[in-house]
């Protein structure tokens, strides 16, 4: 446990927070690769697989790899990034790509983790400030407010708005601000030890969390809070 009383926390959103499970007649129509039609949980193992804190897709192709490095920062490379990345899993049927493009930036296909809503409570009823911090070209807070927690979240620091992704030590510094926070002061929860883990280089905290699908991690935004003493 940190002998530092933590005053605020930042949070990752996809994986961290919410985790992409569309309703079954959003993906009518849609197959995998084998052409059965793509079960919600099917869509969750593609979208975990594209974004997930290790995936490199390496191409040689000039226009791809532009996109791919800089796609949090605009959202048409981000579109034209993702839904190459889509094709290039081999999970889905490669026509079907744009539509589960379209799938992922619907914030109507991502629910929150179970512990959320009793997480960010609990931290608002101790007047800890919360800021979501998301390498992510399109906007999320719809999904906060579908969920019925966007009352919780003192900022919203989305890179494509910023023209910063993570680990770069400014989309930290920028959140910080907002929620008046000194980094040493401050946790940082993501499930990516190199992105949100750039927030440890501020002299901030830091807590990963498994990218997992949410069954597997009932608890572990509440465990990586009480790693700091915060319950």
């Amino acid at each position: 446990m940190s002998g530092v009383t933590i005053r605020g926390v930042l949070f990752d959103f996809a994986g961290t927070l919410f985790s992409a499970e569309p309703r079954f007649d959003d993906l009518a129509g849609v197959t995998d690769a084998d052409g059965n039609e793509l079960t919600p949980e099917g869509f969750g193992e593609l979208v975990r697989a594209v974004i997930a804190p290790t995936t490199h897709f390496a191409s040689d192709e000039e226009e791809f790899a532009h996109a791919w490095q800089n796609r949090d920062l605009d959202p048409v490379l981000h579109r034209k990034a993702f839904v190459e990345a889509i094709r290039r899993t081999g999970l889905t049927a490669g026509e079907h790509a744009t539509v589960l493009y379209e799938r992922m930036i619907d914030t109507a296909s991502w629910r929150p983790f179970p512990d959320v809503p009793e997480v960010f409570a609990a931290l608002a009823a101790q007047d800890i400030p919360i800021a979501v911090v998301s390498n992510i070209a399109f906007d999320i807070r719809p999904a906060f407010t579908a969920a019925g927690i966007d009352q919780y979240v003192t900022e919203y620091v989305l890179s494509y708005e910023h023209g910063v992704v993570k680990p770069d030590r400014r989309i930290f510094e920028i959140a910080l601000k907002a929620i008046g926070v000194d980094a040493e002061e401050a946790l940082m929860v993501g499930d990516s030890r190199r992105a949100d883990g750039g927030a440890l280089a501020l002299g901030m905290k830091f807590s990963l969390v498994p990218a997992t699908r949410p069954a597997e991690r009932p608890t572990a935004l509440r465990d990586a809070l009480a790693e700091h003493g915060l319950h």
